[in-house]
Order: structure tokens, then C-alpha cells, then sequence
């Protein structure tokens, strides 16, 4: 009798992600304040998940490494924000009163470059066969999101309450450019 194939698993994986980032923040001056951040990341490593190297064991444990599937080398974030103080310190228009007092417009835009995959050869159901170039030597397109926020702030009590009560109304949206982000490709295309 011949004993059926099994597959096990064993821990023989390993990864390094390596980078860095530059952020620059400046302070609110006048009315406006920003934060911007770059980050350079290299996530390499022998497996992304527990099938990456799935098929090996006939071959050999052969460990080489490759970007894997999360390596995102290119990642930018900027925070703006445009916000009016009250009282004395207002400085925006005025129709018989400061319309603006404790308002302020907040955007949020993140860019990424695109996430390693296997290119194949050959479509096949669900996926496809026979690798070109190397394992996660393709890259899909670069990703990018715009968030707006606009919001004021309305006193219920007066300022000089023990017990301050505010109020904050806001406008949020999120992918304010109704961005088509690729977030997953037939590897055969």
C-alpha cells in the first residue's frame, strides 16, 4: 500500500524590514499647521505568509530572499490644517460677527507605492502559471487617498463657566477625489 501525500507546516520562514522616515512639522503659524512624513521601507524575507513557499520541500528548502507581499518602499502622508481662533486672535471675515470663530478645514493625503506581486505567464483559473521574472518582481501602481474634514466648534456655556460645554459640528470625506486605488491585480495581466 502507498501512503497518501500530506502537507505539514513548520516555522523555517523568516523576514527583515528595514527603513526609515522623515517628518517635518510645522507649527501653527498664522492660522495654518502642517505635518508631512516620508517613509523608505525594504520588507524582505523568504515567505510572506504560510503558503509562500509551499511546493519546496520536493526541491529542496531553498531560502532566497524577495520583497514580500506587504513591502511598500515608497510611503508619503501630509496632514493641513486651516483653522480660525476667537476673540481677539480672529482673523477672518466678519458679517456682522466673526462667521468663521472655532472653524477650521483639515485635509489628509496619503500616496504609497504599490505592493510587490508574482507576474505569471499563462492565465489560468484563478490565477496562472509559469513566473515571470523573479517572485514579487512586479509592482502594482502607486495609491493615493485625499480626506477632508471641515468643522466648527460652538460654545453651549459661556467661556468663563466651571463647567465649559462645547459643541462640534463637522464634515468628513473620506477619498474626497472618488480615487480608484488598484488594489489587486490578475497576475496574468
Amino acid at each position: 500500500p502507498v501512503l497518501a501525500n500530506y502537507t505539514t507546516y513548520d516555522n523555517r520562514d523568516f523576514s527583515t524590514v528595514k527603513g526609515f522616515t522623515v517628518n517635518y512639522d510645522l507649527r501653527r503659524t498664522n492660522n495654518f499647521q502642517m505635518n508631512l512624513a516620508y517613509t523608505l521601507q525594504f520588507a524582505d524575507g523568504t515567505g510572506s505568509d504560510e503558503n509562500s513557499q509551499r511546493g519546496l520541500s520536493i526541491r529542496g528548502n531553498l531560502r532566497n530572499l524577495f520583497p514580500l507581499n506587504f513591502d511598500e518602499r515608497h510611503n508619503i502622508s501630509a496632514t493641513m490644517d486651516y483653522r480660525f481662533e476667537e476673540g481677539k486672535k480672529y482673523t477672518g471675515p466678519r458679517a456682522l460677527k466673526a462667521v468663521l470663530e472655532n472653524a477650521g478645514i483639515n485635509l489628509q493625503i496619503f500616496t504609497a507605492s504599490g505592493r510587490p506581486y508574482t507576474r505569471k505567464l499563462i492565465p489560468a483559473r484563478f490565477d496562472g502559471e509559469g513566473t515571470v521574472g523573479q517572485i514579487n518582481g512586479s509592482n502594482r501602481p502607486w495609491r493615493y487617498t485625499v480626506d477632508m474634514r471641515i468643522d466648527k466648534t460652538i460654545h453651549l456655556t459661556k467661556p468663563t463657566s466651571t463647567r465649559p460645554m462645547d459643541l462640534n459640528i463637522y464634515l468628513r470625506v473620506q477619498n474626497l477625489l472618488d480615487t480608484r486605488n488598484v488594489i489587486g491585480v490578475y497576475s496574468a495581466t
